[in-house]
């Protein structure tokens, strides 16, 4: 005769979506998985260079979410009332500590401590050559001769000069560029990477390319490309990307239209007290991001950046070898400047904090690749800001087979470690990253006397 306890399992199997016990383990491990990403999601707020654990935190934190999300929908399908309002909770649970740790955030971003007293007991050591980050005062030419205006600067403030007219209609027509993206890919990344008027650089391993601006004869970068003029009648914020890869910087919505003579109208949101569009103009075999903030709904500067692209691009296509000396002519210039007197491979220059400083390269890797930074302090070696230093000091530039040829390039940096007013030594190494796969060699390194950035 069967075991009645048997027979009555065989008949009635178990349901997995009613649990046994309240923290059965299809409960508490999806439970612990998201209040332990929540933790991971703090990491960077008390350790620079966590940007990876934050990342695992977030899925980790998605994924625990998405159980119970589906847990619930499937209780609800089953009619399990009680069930599905447990699982309910489960979720408002894990979204309520998210709402906390937020709160945290906001809160310790104004009122935690900002020291890190990383450099307390460190001493700059004597008997090796030191040098000091130099002020960024801009650049004169050798010649003593002014600089040639910035063509591009040029037309978005004459643009700026007229009154818009409320509408929001941009041609998105760039023929130049998109032949040239299509026609002359490996001369156009060239043009791009030897040109001081653009700075191209890797972020999330693709490539793009920022517009710079000039002040006092000198192409300059600022924070993530964009060029701010607040306080002033025509104030506004703009960024003109490049996107060489095809792949969107901005984590915004971004309106995409065709390049071509078809007229779009943009979606106008408000930021800084401004207008605020952003499109992507699909051009061939690149993109282009234009950004912009100004007092009109009328895109002045976006409608005055397509125009400054195709008269740029216009003269790339006529000929693109000539546009890649040129561009490749003006770095050289622009390195022999950045070199100095005593022919420095690589200067820091001052932010407008201590730990904000940029580098000036005038180096020649030989062939293509990426430079970038590393840096450590001199007497204990401990890696300074490693991951965001590498990521921010990167930098494409041309090259050239003949080592005595020097080529320009620029970008800028946060250093963490450190407070202010306690400054240390640290040495700074310029790598090269070859395109070719060979191994990353290092090309230059200098001693410098540092701070660290304090919030």
């Amino acid at each position: 005769m069967m075991n009645p306890s048997i027979d009555s399992a065989i008949k009635q199997p178990h349901d997995p979506l009613a649990p046994l016990r309240p923290f059965a383990p299809w409960n508490l491990i999806p439970m612990s998985v998201g209040i332990g990403s929540l933790i991971l999601m703090l990491v960077p707020t008390f350790f620079h260079g966590g940007e990876l654990l934050e990342w695992l935190g977030a899925a980790g934190f998605g994924a625990a979410v998405l159980y119970f999300l589906v847990q619930c929908a499937a209780r609800l399908w089953k009619k399990r009332w009680m069930e599905a309002f447990w699982a309910f909770l489960r979720i408002a649970s894990l979204m309520m500590l998210l709402v906390v740790a937020t709160a945290f955030l906001f809160t310790y971003s104004f009122f935690g401590p900002s020291e890190d007293h990383f450099a307390d007991h460190l001493t700059i050591p004597a008997g090796i050559q030191i040098v000091e980050p130099e002020p960024d005062t801009g650049m004169p030419s050798a010649s003593g001769a002014p600089e040639a205006a910035d063509a591009f600067q040029s037309a978005i403030r004459a643009a700026l000069a007229v009154p818009g007219d409320g509408d929001p209609v941009i041609v998105p027509a760039i023929p130049s560029l998109r032949r040239a993206s299509v026609d002359h890919p490996g001369d156009l990344l060239a043009y791009l990477e030897a040109s001081p008027d653009w700075h191209v650089f890797m972020e999330r391993g693709s490539r793009f390319a920022a517009r710079r601006w000039s002040h006092d004869g000198e192409p300059r970068d600022t924070l993530h490309g964009y060029i701010s003029e607040f306080g002033e009648d025509n104030g506004f914020q703009t960024r003109c990307l490049i996107c060489i890869d095809r792949k969107q910087w901005s984590r915004y919505h971004v309106r995409h239209v065709k390049e071509g003579n078809e007229p779009a109208k943009l979606e106008i949101e408000t930021g800084n007290n401004l207008r605020e569009s952003r499109v992507m103009i699909e051009c061939g075999g690149v993109w282009v991001e234009i950004f912009e903030q100004s007092g009109t709904r009328e895109r002045r500067i976006t409608k005055a950046t397509i125009e400054a692209l195709e008269k740029e691009f216009s003269g790339f296509v006529a000929n693109p070898s000539q546009a890649v000396a040129d561009a490749r002519g003006k770095a050289r210039v622009l390195a022999l400047r950045r070199a100095g007197t005593d022919g420095q491979p690589f200067r820091l220059l001052e932010g407008m904090q201590p730990g904000l400083y940029g580098v000036l390269y005038s180096l020649n890797p030989g062939e293509p690749g990426v430079v970038y930074l590393k840096a450590s302090e001199v007497t204990k070696g401990t890696r300074l800001s490693e991951d965001s230093l590498r990521q921010a000091s990167a930098t494409r530039m041309t090259w050239s087979a003949d080592p005595t040829e020097r080529f320009g390039a620029k970008a800028g940096f946060t250093i963490y470690e450190g407070d202010w007013g306690k400054p240390y030594a640290a040495r700074f190494e310029a790598w090269f990253k070859p395109d070719s796969g060979k191994p990353e060699r290092k090309l230059a390194e200098r001693v410098f006397k540092i701070e660290g950035w304090q919030r």
